[in-house]
């Protein structure tokens, strides 16, 4: 967890959950407990349920088998064991385990699903889910085996684990065995009853939780974005007419009239625009930031809306109806409605940091005299200055070009019912990885941006990109001669992930950046 949350617990299931409630819990430990409301609301479905199973309902999952197995019956003094298997079953994953945060949040974004009621579990099932986000028990998930339908099933798995006190957990950031945490938390395992281990495991739990650590990611790049134009277009002393409102007015994608307003806010009365350069216009990489960043902003928008949705979706199969006692199986599992947008998260990220080396390419290497010497170094001839950061980000940017082939495209049936999936986990995982590589093109733009703007001196930026240089130059002084910069540009990428750069630009602008 990032910081200790002081304020008043959240209260689950009396309101939809809101991005800022998912962050306060999963990143700063803000506590959460179920509603009374919520409580009474959950018992009536699970009466529901047990009123079905007496009158002799065949209910999936519950008193029938899985998948193409659900033609079988289970014997009723069977039904918890298999609930518990399920359990233990499904944790197969493999690779590294995904990070606290994201793993904090497969638990609160579950528990959110549970309380809606459909899933006829007992309420000491979102109790379990809840008692450890508070205790800080993380599950150890390894980050791949999800196929994303019938959701997240192994991730989910592994979750489950924690809960039965099987596994591996992380206990106050240590990895410890989850019956070990479980008893120094004074917690008890929890005991699966009838279709509670089903619903543990079914649902969109892993992919949406990476969803939304991507676009609250995403949101610090699309502003740092337009930052990293705003001091390369000064240190290239390019020119303004391409942001100019009448131009971009006349084509009005939301995107690109958002940029210009950025971009015209970002340079104002900066010293280094005054006079119009000897050229007629600029290269694509500076001409066409509204039109390249704009899209990615129309893009980001319906990505967004996406996952804000699925935050409060409901994803587990069947649901009950407790008014007609019925029961229906569903599809609201299937991930793809996220699956897509992360796709998308990955092309519209790319994208950013593909303009970015180029705008990189001509700081280093510069077409036309602006003042600056080749590879941004005051003594060019005796070293190659900044000029190997361009061929870092070159290739961190063709790095981002595999990784945005579409995994929403791709299904892998496992099972004769179960024959499409979604593949929206891979495409999440993907997206987080385009938005990291992202970051470190963007961080390697504003480092020779700042050694561009250093290099112009007496002549200084305008105000708002001034103040990013300043904070740039707390921890990464000018380079007046080769050095290594591996460690600055992971530390500038970290600043621009977790916003402390846009934040920088936006102290007296006069309006949102995003």
């Amino acid at each position: 967890m990032d910081a200790a949350y002081e304020g008043t617990p959240l209260e689950l299931g009396d309101a939809p959950l809101t991005l800022d409630d998912y962050l306060q819990v999963t990143h700063q430990g803000r506590a959460v407990r179920l509603a009374p409301a919520a409580r009474v609301r959950m018992e009536s479905f699970r009466a529901s349920l047990q009123r079905q199973l007496e009158a002799g309902r065949r209910i999936y999952g519950v008193n029938t088998g899985y998948g193409a197995d659900s033609v079988t019956t289970i014997a009723p003094e069977t039904i918890r064991r298999v609930q518990r298997n399920t359990l233990l079953s499904h944790a197969a994953g493999t690779g590294v385990p995904i990070p606290i945060s994201h793993a904090r949040g497969m638990l609160l974004l579950k528990a959110v699903v549970l309380v809606q009621g459909y899933s006829a579990v007992r309420p000491i099932v979102v109790d379990m889910l809840l008692d450890l986000l508070n205790a800080d028990i993380a599950p150890l998930v390894p980050e791949q085996g999800s196929l994303a339908a019938s959701g997240d099933l192994i991730p989910s798995g592994h979750m489950g684990l924690a809960m039965i006190g099987e596994g591996e957990v992380f206990y106050r950031g240590e990895r410890v065995p989850a019956a070990q945490a479980l008893r120094a938390a004074g917690l008890e395992p929890l005991a699966p009853a009838e279709k509670e281990g089903l619903a543990i495991v079914n649902g969109t739990s892993f992919t949406a939780a990476y969803a939304l650590e991507n676009v609250c990611a995403a949101r610090h790049l699309l502003a740092t974005a337009d930052i990293c134009a705003a001091a390369s277009l000064q240190a290239l002393k390019g020119h303004t007419g391409a942001f100019d409102p009448r131009v971009i007015g006349v084509r009005p994608f939301p995107g690109a009239l958002a940029v210009a307003a950025n971009l015209r806010a970002l340079v104002a009365e900066s010293p280094l625009l005054r006079e119009k350069p000897a050229r007629v216009h600029d290269p694509y990489c500076l001409r066409c930031v509204p039109q390249v960043h704009g899209a990615s902003r129309d893009a980001f928008r319906y990505v967004e809306e996406a996952t804000l949705l699925e935050l409060n979706a409901y994803t587990d199969n069947p649901l009950v109806f407790p008014e007609a006692d019925e029961i229906v199986s569903g599809g609201n599992f299937h991930a793809q409605p996220v699956g897509l947008p992360m796709d998308m998260l990955c092309i519209l990220a790319a994208e950013l940091g593909s303009i970015s080396q180029r705008r990189t390419q001509h700081l280093v290497a510069p077409v036309y005299d602006v003042g600056l010497p080749q590879k941004l170094s005051p003594v060019p001839r005796e070293g190659l200055g900044l000029f190997m950061l361009n061929t870092a980000a070159s290739a961190v940017v063709s790095e981002n070009k595999t990784l945005c082939f579409p995994a929403s495209v791709d299904s892998m049936a496992v099972d004769a019912v179960e024959d499409h999936v979604s593949m929206a986990s891979v495409a999440a995982r993907k997206a987080a990885q385009v938005i990291a590589n992202t970051a470190r093109v963007l961080a390697i733009e504003l480092i020779c941006a700042c050694q561009a703007l250093d290099l112009h001196a007496p002549m200084e930026p305008s105000a708002p990109i001034d103040r990013v240089r300043a904070l740039v130059r707390k921890d990464l002084p000018f380079a007046p001669e080769d050095r290594p910069f591996a460690d600055d540009i992971a530390g500038l990428a970290g600043r621009i992930l977790d916003g402390t750069v846009a934040r920088a630009a936006q102290v007296g602008l006069g309006h949102a950046l995003l």
